[in-house]
């Protein structure tokens, strides 16, 4: 009985030989299965938050200040600062397709991305296919958030949250031959009201302001320099930390969100996020919110007609991609960012008949990403 091989390559295991001439007899049916490419396409959203906090003493600001504060309650406003878009490539369940080996075939090597891409046939590709896929790695690091509170008069370092309390203590003792009573007071330490609180925080207000115009009169004895404008500085945070717990104060973050879109069909805007300035990004079914959407406009397919896959005639299977204009649009009609970008999946699909391949000694070459045909060769 004839001793029957047969040979494949699925990713790196690669074909020891190629033959053009037919094997019989093979009673066992073998299929290598790959697929085309489809994209989608990571938005990372880079949003700034803007906290406004109200000082917990700002009802007491008019009286002991003189000032109205402008921060009565706590609010949040965001905004886009920009938005960076990455295609990444995913198999198209749509687009998959086996090459079966049973009865007569004739052998052809092939080679595989990782994600089952088709990357070439008869030939040595898999260089390009990993260049692409390094290319399109984005490592993504989210902004450490800090949860920021309410202003509070105990964050400050300059304050001490304990006041000395003399509790009334009397003790006798003789003076000139006669016993008197002689008040000897205990000290202890207890928490500052409120009163107290506000008390000293206008206090130390006046103080700043008192101490940093004597050192700009030069009445303190500090040289002019480098040193005169550290203690100012100084002097600058401690006014600007009092202040706040009258007149609160605005903190701002960076937040930064990724969110996956697919693409719809040609020239259809398929909505991304929805992005509110009170709350940042919301549910996409929060219509009240803004939307932003992708869409390809434009598009163009550089072939004359597409293939169905009918007939016995074993074939390899490929794409010309379409080339569009990949568009984020706010709202309605604004569109806010452009770029020419290649979409596999709105392309046509062609074959190349494994026969021709194998009788003629072609090597064949592919774009992994994007399914297509990148070149034609004798071997």
């Amino acid at each position: 009985m004839k001793r029957i091989v047969l040979t494949w390559v699925l990713a790196s295991a690669l074909c020891a030989g190629v033959s053009a001439q037919k094997k019989k007899e093979v009673y066992s049916v073998v299929n290598v299965n790959y697929c085309l490419p489809k994209v989608e396409y990571r938005l990372e959203i880079t949003m700034e938050c803007t906290r406004s906090v109200p000082g917990p003493y700002w009802k007491h600001a008019e009286k002991e200040l003189g000032m109205t504060p402008k921060i009565v309650q706590q609010t949040e406003r965001w905004r886009v600062k920009g938005v960076e878009i990455r295609p990444q490539y995913l198999p198209d369940e749509k687009a998959t397709y086996a090459v079966s080996a049973h009865t007569e075939y004739t052998p052809v090597t092939l080679q595989l991305s990782a994600e089952g891409f088709l990357a070439g046939v008869a030939s040595a590709a898999g260089g390009a296919e990993e260049v692409w896929r390094k290319e399109g790695t984005t490592v993504f690091e989210p902004v450490q958030e800090r949860e920021e509170g309410k202003i509070n008069i105990l964050n400050l370092r300059t304050y001490n949250h304990l006041k000395e309390v003399l509790d009334s203590n009397y003790t006798f003792h003789e003076v000139d031959g006669e016993m008197k009573r002689i008040w000897d007071p205990i000290v202890r330490y207890s928490r500052k009201s409120e009163a107290d609180n506000v008390k000293e925080a206008v206090s130390e207000i006046f103080r700043i302001r008192s101490e940093r115009v004597k050192l700009l009169n030069a009445e303190n004895g500090v040289p002019d320099g480098k040193s005169l404008e550290i203690i100012l500085d100084g002097y600058e945070r401690m006014e600007d930390d009092y202040l706040s717990l009258f007149m609160g104060k605005t903190m701002t973050r960076e937040v930064k969100r990724v969110v996956v879109c697919a693409p719809g069909l040609p020239g259809e805007a398929v909505i991304a996020f929805r992005f509110s300035e009170k709350e940042g990004l919301v549910d996409v079914k929060n219509v009240s919110a803004q939307a932003y959407a992708l869409q390809v406009a434009d598009v163009v397919v550089p072939a004359s007609r597409s293939v169905s896959d009918t007939g016995d005639e074993l074939a390899i299977y490929y794409r010309v991609p379409a080339v569009g204009e990949l568009q984020l649009v706010r709202g309605n009609h604004e569109v806010v960012l452009r770029k020419r970008a290649i979409v596999p999946q709105f392309g046509e699909i062609k074959r190349f008949p494994v026969e021709v391949i194998a009788n003629e000694g072609l090597s064949l070459e592919f774009y992994p990403q994007y399914g297509a045909l990148k070149s034609v060769k004798k071997r």
